[in-house]
């Protein structure tokens, strides 16, 4: 707080409050004076709600003196939406210019939530663990905050993928060796690991290396649209786009195909991978 801001020496010291449904409509009537609602971070914080995620972490339910919410919206919201109570830290009778200083910090990103729990490459396998996340719910592979994990499912998804580590190196290697998307081919190499450990280490080296490679080799065409955008950055894809080329490549590699173009058309169904050991896809 400046030290010329106005204080209120009526104001209440923090309380740990029981949140309900009710109380949250209740706080949120005198909800005026706060920036626009984000709906996906509403339905973010009401899914860890409702998967019971959320814990008393220190954050704040902040209101005014005359009873303006200052912060804490759209935790208020997701109460409501996921029907569940949260227990949380409330401050009351704040000044209202207290509102000025909320949130004037850059937000943690799952990449520093890594580093601090001791990851190597944290920047590098939050990009993974946010594709992976994506692709195992079956959402579109982007960038986006919508459907981003939660810090606990980013945890739990490191703990849970044997091997993630090793698909983060694998990708960081490769693109440093003629770029393309990190988090996408960490993902995939990981997804493909699954299935052919083999096949997905020979297919990550000859994309990297570009050794024996014929021309009618899908990973050929797969490693010169790479380079190309390497070069010429008006040729650049979405993750999207990109994650569809990268698997058809896989799946026309393994299946032992030649082809004369890999490319992906926004009428086409997104590719799956082919398990054909199993029969199942």
């Amino acid at each position: 707080m400046s030290p010329d801001m106005p204080t209120n020496p009526h104001a209440q010291e923090p309380v740990i409050e029981r949140i309900t449904p009710a109380k949250a409509r209740k706080i949120l009537r005198s909800n005026g004076h706060n920036r626009n609602l984000r709906r996906a971070r509403v339905e973010s914080f009401a899914d860890a709600l409702s998967r019971g995620e959320w814990m008393l972490n220190g954050e704040t339910i902040k209101i005014a003196e005359d009873g303006t919410l200052l912060d804490g919206q759209h935790r208020l919201e997701a109460v409501i939406a996921a029907g569940v109570s949260m227990r949380t830290v409330v401050v009351r009778a704040l000044p209202m210019e207290a509102q000025d200083t909320v949130d004037t910090g850059r937000k943690r990103r799952l990449a520093d939530l890594l580093k601090i729990e001791g990851h190597s490459d944290a920047h590098g396998l939050a990009a993974t663990i946010n594709m992976l996340h994506r692709y195992r719910a079956g959402q579109r592979l982007d960038p986006s905050r919508s459907g981003a994990p939660t810090p606990h499912q980013a945890l739990a998804l490191v703990e849970e993928v044997a091997g993630l580590r090793e698909s983060v190196r694998a990708a960081r290697k490769l693109t440093n060796e003629i770029g393309g998307p990190l988090g996408i081919f960490g993902a995939l190499h990981s997804v493909f690991r699954e299935i052919d450990p083999r096949a997905t280490d020979e297919f990550f080296a000859r994309l990297e290396d570009g050794l024996e490679l014929t021309k009618g080799d899908p990973v050929w065409h797969l490693r010169r649209s790479i380079l190309h955008t390497r070069r010429d950055r008006h040729y650049a894809q979405t993750p999207y786009y990109m994650a569809a080329v990268i698997i058809k490549a896989f799946n026309y590699r393994r299946a032992g195909r030649t082809i004369d173009l890999l490319s992906f058309r926004s009428s086409e169904p997104f590719p799956v991978v082919v398990d054909t050991r199993r029969g199942r896809r």
